[in-house]
């Protein structure tokens, strides 16, 4: 999963005199936050044949184990702050007055082997195990994205930016926001990995070996002139 920051910042600042209390520094804001989730529908292709399905997938290729179809997600974060900032005592404090994020799913692809005939049997069948891995990027995306509003509001309501000039109290806001999103983020990845296991089972995989006979024979006559 890919992480991106697009940060749009939008400063007002005031300089404050020399004898400036460092604790005075920070401007007062209340901070508000938006968030929003882009979740296209998945892309369905048909350009990959099994062997390259299995390159992608990193699992070694066996006779009971052959990768028919593959989803793929990447997320992103992206954020756009407007910030308030003051300058004094050789400091500049920077602090978040508003806060856009939005969590995309930029990347959600389902790719069904070309062997398969579309629309026969053994199609169906893979593609509707493909979309159970689809509901489980959906739904962890969502959870994630409620987790992260919690996270953000919470980091906004405290954030500071400090740094002897205004380039390094904006680096150490973002920083912030940053660490203040990662655990939900790294929350979704370890619940992302733990249902797909659970879909991928050896059970399932067994069962997708024996489902649509005639498929299956057409299947594996075809691999074996092409091998």
């Amino acid at each position: 999963m890919a992480i991106r920051r697009a940060v749009l910042l939008a400063l007002l600042g005031l300089v404050l005199g020399p004898g400036t209390a460092l604790a005075q520094l920070c401007p007062r804001v209340t901070p508000r936050l938006t968030l929003a989730v882009v979740d296209p529908e998945p892309v369905l292709g048909h350009e990959l044949d099994i062997a390259a399905l299995h390159a992608e997938s990193g699992q070694q290729q066996r006779e009971t184990l052959r990768h028919l179809g593959l989803t793929t997600s990447r997320v992103e974060w992206q954020s756009e702050i407007e910030t308030r900032y003051r300058e004094g005592a050789g400091q500049v404090c920077v602090v978040p007055a508003r806060i856009a994020l939005t969590l995309v799913q930029t990347e959600h692809l389902v790719r069904i082997a070309r062997e398969l005939p579309e629309g026969g049997c053994l199609y169906r069948e893979v593609l509707a195990h493909e979309r159970r891995h689809v509901a489980v990027n959906r739904r962890s995306l969502r959870v994630a994205a409620e987790k992260a509003r919690g996270a953000a509001t919470a980091w906004a309501a405290r954030a500071e930016g400090r740094g002897q000039t205004l380039e390094e109290a904006m680096d150490a806001l973002q920083q912030g926001l940053r660490r203040a999103l990662e655990p939900s983020l790294a929350a979704m990845r370890r619940a992302r990995e733990a249902e797909h296991r659970r879909i991928d089972t050896e059970a399932e995989y067994q069962r997708l070996a024996r489902i649509c006979p005639g498929d299956q024979q057409r299947l594996r006559e075809e691999l074996r002139v092409a091998g």
